[in-house]
Parts: C-alpha cells; sequence; structure tokens
C-alpha cells in the first residue's frame, strides 16, 4: 500500500506564480467568446432569434486546441511554483558521514569459533570498512574493563589501519568488558563533529550492565548505533575454559530498542556491504528530518507531461483545426 504519509508537509516553494492560473483562466474565457458562434453574431442577429439559428456540428472534437493550450498553461504554473513535499539530500553524505570503531579487546575476543579468532576477523572486517570510506573522517577507539581513544577522527585510513593490527588485549590496563564506558567516549567525540554520525561496535557481544545506557541513546542523540557480532552462536572457550557464545536474540533486542541494528559477521563481504549502506544512509536520513534542510524542488517531473501534451501540436490538421474553429 503506497505511504501518503510523506506528502503531509506538501507545499509550494514559489507561491506566487499560482498567480499565473488567474491569467490562464482569463484567456481560456476569452477564446472561449471567441469561437462562440453565438458570441460573434450577437451584435447582428437579435438575441431571440440567435438561439435557434447557432447549430453545433455533431462531430465536433472533443479535445481541442483551446483545451489543450489551457492544460499546458496549468501544469507549467503548477511547475513553476516548485510543489516539494521532502527535503533535498545533503551533497556527498556517505563522504562526510563520521564514523567511530568501537573495538572490543576483552579476552573473549580470542576465541577461535571465527577463524583465526574473533578479534582478528573483526580487525579484518575494520580494515574492509576503511577501504570503502576513502576521504571520509573515521576515528578509532578500544576498550575492554576501561575504553581509551586509540586515533581522533581522521580521513587517512591508512593511519587507522596502522593502528588498528597493534591492538591486543593485553594493551588494555582494566581487564573485563565495559561497553558503556566505550559507548560514553564515542559520544563524546562525535559531539565535535558538524554532522550526526555512527558508531559501530565490533564484538562478540554487549553485557548485560552496559544495556541500559545503549537504551537511553536513543533518547539523547542524534548518532546512529550499529553492532557487527563477530561470535557463534555454538561458541567457543576461552584459555580458562569458560564457553563463550553469541547471544543473537539478546542483541537484536538490544539493538532495536537502542534505535540501532545489528550485522552478524559473514565469510564475504555482505555484512560490510549492509553496513556500508547504513552508515551512508544515516546521515542523509537525520538532514532529511533537520527543520534547516532545503526543500527538494519536484516540479521538474511536471516537464514529462508538458513535452508529452506538446507532440499534440504536431498532429495533422490540429493547426488548420484551430485556425477554423
Amino acid at each position: 500500500m503506497p505511504d501518503f504519509t510523506r506528502f503531509a508537509e506538501f507545499h509550494f516553494l514559489r507561491p506566487w506564480w499560482l498567480l499565473m492560473l488567474l491569467p490562464v483562466l482569463l484567456v481560456w474565457l476569452g477564446l472561449r467568446f471567441q469561437e462562440s458562434a453565438a458570441w460573434k453574431w450577437r451584435a447582428v442577429i437579435a438575441p431571440h432569434l440567435l438561439e435557434h439559428l447557432v447549430v453545433t456540428p455533431a462531430g465536433r472534437a472533443r479535445v481541442r486546441p483551446l483545451h489543450l493550450l489551457t492544460l499546458l498553461m496549468v501544469i507549467g504554473s503548477i511547475a513553476l511554483a516548485g510543489p516539494s513535499w521532502r527535503r533535498e539530500p545533503p551533497p556527498f553524505a556517505k563522504d562526510t558521514a563520521p564514523l567511530v570503531l568501537a573495538l572490543d579487546l576483552s579476552a573473549s575476543m580470542l576465541v577461535g569459533d571465527i577463524q583465526p579468532t574473533r578479534l582478528e576477523r573483526a580487525k579484518q572486517k575494520a580494515a574492509d570498512i576503511l577501504a570503502g570510506r576513502s576521504g571520509a573522517r573515521t576515528a578509532l577507539l578500544a576498550y575492554a574493563g576501561s575504553a581509551h581513544m586509540v586515533l581522533p577522527f581522521t580521513d587517512d585510513p591508512k593511519a587507522i589501519e596502522h593502528y588498528l593490527s597493534s591492538l591486543v588485549p593485553e594493551l588494555m590496563p582494566v581487564p573485563g568488558k565495559d561497553a558503556a564506558t566505550a559507548l560514553a567516549l564515542a559520544q563524546q567525540m562525535l559531539a565535535a563533529e558538524e554532522t550526526p554520525g555512527t558508531i559501530l561496535f565490533l564484538t562478540d557481544g554487549i553485557e548485560e550492565a552496559s544495556q541500559p545506557a545503549f537504551r537511553e541513546h536513543r533518547q539523547t542523540s542524534r548518532d546512529q548505533l550499529a553492532f557487527l557480532a563477530v561470535a557463534t552462536e555454538r561458541g567457543g572457550a576461552d584459555e580458562a575454559g569458560i564457553v563463550h557464545r553469541l547471544d543473537r536474540a539478546g542483541l537484536e533486542s538490544l539493538a532495536a530498542d537502542s534505535g540501532g541494528f545489528l550485522t552478524l559477521v559473514t565469510v564475504d563481504d555482505t555484512d560490510v556491504e549492509r553496513l556500508e549502506r547504513r552508515i551512508a544512509s544515516h546521515l542523509t536520513e537525520v538532514q532529511q528530518e533537520d527543520q534547516e534542510g532545503r526543500w527538494r524542488d519536484e516540479g521538474y517531473w511536471l516537464v514529462f507531461p508538458v513535452a508529452l501534451l506538446g507532440l499534440a501540436w504536431f498532429r495533422r490538421g490540429w493547426s488548420i483545426q484551430w485556425e477554423a474553429s
């Protein structure tokens, strides 16, 4: 079923052009009077006789040049008035949407249910994402029991890849998994950006203690949350023999509650492509909702019916019919 809600804000960018409809009406009425036999003979034949003498041909064409001219002028006036119902998408949205990569460096990321390990696969996926963001601003942070900025926003993906490859759990001063602290740091980093961005968590799960902070994020920030789940539901054991499994249902619920989205890691580039599309589209969606965004002029769509109607002017006998009518 078509979605008509987007037309709720329908308006005209240049409504004064609608005043052209008044002379259009006057032209139509004038030509109608000019074509009227009764009008032409009104000064020669008495009115009580004229109505009985005027004969309308039975084969008179239904669509005449007068009708076409009037319709063209009406459509043209509406087109010039600039009908609009949606905002102008920002140019180069894909290149300007900022992204924070939040890499999980907790001990569970060393589990090998995703080969070679969850952490190494997460690094590979991060590198693939960076390869498609040439010229875009990206930052990197790492977290375990604490969160730390590795590299501030930069448009040089090679610099991030250099730091990314050297990140290991042993570098973290506090063991554990504190995603809420990483979220707070990412929000702080994005606060200095001029446009809303995306926070991408490359992780095998979000601990229960941090989930309220993610749910609250939806109400307090315009930045998008994304989760790349680098784990399997069958799980794997760490060095201590503790089995860590992916809580897919829990992550899906958290993503929905926080206004974000979840992507499961794949062996091909499907996961990366999906992430890139969502990251690129987020800025466009936000700026379309922004009251300061420009309205898109949709009047150009009316050029097509004007062109099609204009073709009728080349019909055989049309000009003769106009002169004779």
